[in-house]
């Protein structure tokens, strides 16, 4: 029987640490969260145990992306999405993908790790971690090698859109960005994820989470594991939000134990209760959407082809023309209603980090960005990588 802890709406190698621990150390003042008081902290944090069908759901940019545990083993844990992707990661948290099932500008690949990346665990403020990662993929098949330096800050309460959270800063930092993670033992996982580029930060920030039955060691002797039910105004937890949005700091009270006096046990199963019920409203939509999904992905796209436009849509990267041109006319043949009025546009970039030029595989044209990103929505449907995109000036 699965436990729904938080529902909400409905995602040398070495060289060069000296400038990596300085680059952590320019960013430990990333946000407003409040840092949690003493009386507060919580006792250094284990690795998070996952189960099969453990489920989160994030929120970036103005997508959710659901993600779900496949299968676990002790030290790897296999996870999939709402977008049909597979991906092999360590139980630390700070370990990047090791393997991969596809991506838009790699392709199908993997990665090794040299070093150890648990030592990081149990986590408590100022331990630190640095490794070495070695990696290819079908799109880049020379490979790339890179560094990874990990410390632990300090502990901070935030406030997503799932809640308020008890969590670990965790500050990561790599040649091309920097990953500062928020993990909560809570949730045997992250609450936010902040990855900062040179010229752009993304957020993924938690929206519902949902664990199966746990083992007993997932969370840390002596830490208290709390019931979440969803932050809205009319929710018996509205009180305790605080009067901003969700970037906006909660009190440290909100995570004060009750008084004596206070009937702490009844509140408890309230909120119990008015969980497994939002479990279950969610559960219903979750199978109306599925099926609402599968009949619009019978249907193929409707041809919203424009000669004159200037818009098309991203739908896979190769290192060569030549090989974007191979992969037209397999997706021509793949989805031949979809793509029989389109044409292929073919444009270079370099995606940074070393990595090289690649050829963007796009189809043109449309007449406007919305009637692009409409033609992707049908295409994600079919399990399709597509975005909008300006095809030409």
């Amino acid at each position: 029987m699965s436990r729904v802890l938080a529902l909400g709406l409905v995602v040398g190698l070495l060289a060069g640490c000296s400038q990596a621990d300085q680059a952590l150390k320019n960013v430990f003042g990333f946000g407003s969260n409040a840092e949690l008081a003493a009386a507060e902290k919580m006792p250094p944090a284990e690795m998070p145990v996952y189960a099969p069908e453990d489920t989160y759901v994030y929120q970036v940019g103005d997508n959710l992306i659901e993600e779900k545990v496949v299968s676990v083993s002790p030290d790897r844990v296999v996870w999939t999405n709402d977008r049909g992707l597979i991906w092999t990661v360590g139980r630390d948290i700070v370990t990047p993908p090791l393997s991969w099932s596809a991506n838009a500008e790699l392709g199908r690949g993997r990665q090794a790790v040299i070093g150890s990346p648990a030592q990081l665990f149990p986590l408590q403020t100022g331990n630190t971690v640095s490794f070495g990662i070695r990696g290819s993929s079908e799109n880049l098949p020379k490979g790339w090698q890179d560094t990874q330096v990990c410390e632990v800050g300090p502990q901070e309460l935030i406030t997503v859109a799932a809640g308020s959270f008890r969590t670990y800063k965790i500050i990561c930092q790599r040649e091309d960005h920097i990953d500062i993670i928020y993990y909560a033992p809570e949730i045997q996982n992250y609450a936010l994820r902040v990855r900062r580029h040179e010229a752009e930060e993304q957020r993924k920030e938690l929206v519902a989470v949902r664990l199966n039955e746990m083992p007993a060691t997932a969370a840390p002797k002596g830490q208290q594991v709390e019931m979440k039910a969803a932050r809205k105004p009319t929710d018996l937890t509205a009180s305790k939000l605080p009067p901003t949005g969700p970037e906006q700091p909660a009190s440290t009270d909100a995570v004060k134990k009750p008084a004596a006096s206070q009937p702490a046990v009844s509140e408890m199963e309230v909120l119990a209760k008015r969980v497994a019920g939002l479990a279950a409203r969610i559960d219903k939509i979750e199978k109306h959407v599925a099926g609402k999904a599968a009949e619009a992905a019978a249907k193929p796209a409707p041809s919203v082809a424009d000669p004159k436009g200037k818009y098309g849509v991203h739908l896979a990267s190769y290192r060569s023309e030549r090989g974007a041109k191979r992969g037209w006319k397999v997706l021509q043949a793949k989805y031949k209603a979809e793509l029989e009025d389109k044409q292929l546009v073919v444009r270079s970039f370099n995606s940074g980090g070393g990595k090289g030029t690649y050829q963007r595989l796009i189809a043109g044209y449309f007449g406007s960005r919305k009637l692009a990103a409409e033609f992707c929505r049908k295409m994600k449907l079919k399990r399709q990588y597509c975005l909008p995109v300006r095809a030409r000036p």
